[in-house]
């Protein structure tokens, strides 16, 4: 099972996720814990910057970097001029 221990280094570093046939970058910008969650271990979210002109939809897709793999659910939170927002909440 995932923990937020597993992600923090990894803040600032690009995981891949492939949709549609293409390699998207994802950069993990943030893991915030869950004080109040039932979940062993804790809960946590991660949210990731993607690029701007690529909108992912919410779904699971497979996140490679920073030597492992995870598949990870992801839901779109906000776009902006410089890119695109996803959370995933492990709860």
């Amino acid at each position: 099972m995932a923990s937020a221990s597993d992600f923090e280094q990894a803040v600032g570093q690009a995981f891949t996720v492939e949709a549609g046939g293409r390699q998207i970058a994802l950069e993990l910008s943030a893991v915030n814990r869950i004080a109040s969650s039932p979940r062993p271990g804790g809960g946590f979210s991660l949210l990731f910057k993607g690029p701007r002109e690529t909108a992912l939809p919410q779904a699971t897709y497979r996140f490679a970097g920073s030597g492992a793999t995870h598949d990870i659910f992801i839901v779109p939170v906000a776009a902006d001029a410089t890119g695109r927002l996803y959370e995933a909440v492990f709860n």
